[in-house]
């Protein structure tokens, strides 16, 4: 009776033991997450056709933050370097940019403040260490930025779209405005939009304000000004639609082209 008893007991635990592995056979393997990389523009390189050349490299930092911009730039007065840092406050909007210029030992530094709406309420420029009167104007329901002073390049004005993405500029006595194409991915596409950033660097009234692509999420079309415009041509894009090259094509053909080719870092 006992071995009976015995056996029918090992017949139930093998039971028991191939049921659980059948289980463990149906049940799905655990999900892996997947990290989402993220193209952002690690360097922007331009060429124009008068033998000019430009050469942006960024990093950013764990938020996906761009916090330095080293450029290098080769013209025939030789070659020079700017470097430059942004800093973020505890809300993630840019405070300060600081540029320095080595080869003219000059250091340029931008500073933002922000009301409790997080609306840019004043934005102060110094120029080693001097700073430059200004007056700064902001219209909120037409996302227009005004900006006044003695420098050359003043007034200066920006606008911006709902997306916080630059529509037109004014420098002095030039317009420029930007049309942008559909929902092709423009250089910039995964950088969170800070008016802030374009603002500083049409800013630098020495460089040309479309070097950049005016840190734009979206794909653009033609850069106008009242008598000339750049169509943006020749784009080429890699698997993902990312932008990897196009050129600026200028209505008057003497103006001359300006290549550009992008590379990205994932992150």
């Amino acid at each position: 009776m006992k071995k009976k008893a015995k056996h029918i007991l090992i017949t139930v635990l093998a039971a028991i033991f191939l049921v659980a592995c059948s289980k463990d056979e149906d049940s799905p393997a655990p999900e892996v997450p997947v990290k989402t990389l993220t193209p952002m523009p690690k360097i922007v390189s331009l060429v124009y056709s008068t033998g000019r050349t430009i050469r942006y490299t960024m990093d950013y930092n764990d938020s996906l933050q761009l916090t330095t911009i080293d450029m290098s730039y080769k013209t025939d007065d030789g070659e020079n370097t700017l470097k430059t840092e942004i800093r973020y406050n505890e809300t993630g909007s840019i405070t300060t940019i600081n540029v320095v210029d080595v080869k003219n030992s000059l250091n340029y530094v931008t500073t933002f403040d922000y009301d409790p709406n997080n609306d840019i309420s004043d934005i102060t420029l110094m120029i080693n260490g001097d700073v430059q009167p200004t007056m700064y104007e902001f219209d909120p329901d037409n996302h227009i930025y005004k900006l006044d002073g003695d420098l050359g390049n003043f007034p200066m004005g920006w606008g911006f779209d709902q997306d916080n993405q630059l529509t037109e500029m004014v420098i002095n006595d030039n317009y420029f405005k930007l049309t942008a194409s559909g929902n092709e991915k423009g250089v910039f596409h995964n950088l969170d939009p800070q008016p802030a950033l374009t603002i500083w660097y049409g800013l630098l009234f020495y460089l040309s304000p479309y070097e950049l692509y005016f840190f734009h999420q979206k794909d653009l079309d033609r850069f106008e000004a009242i008598d000339f415009y750049y169509d943006y041509g020749e784009k080429v894009r890699d698997g993902d639609g990312n932008l990897i090259a196009f050129k600026m094509i200028p209505d008057d053909p003497l103006a001359g082209t300006i290549s550009y080719t992008i590379s990205y870092k994932e992150y």
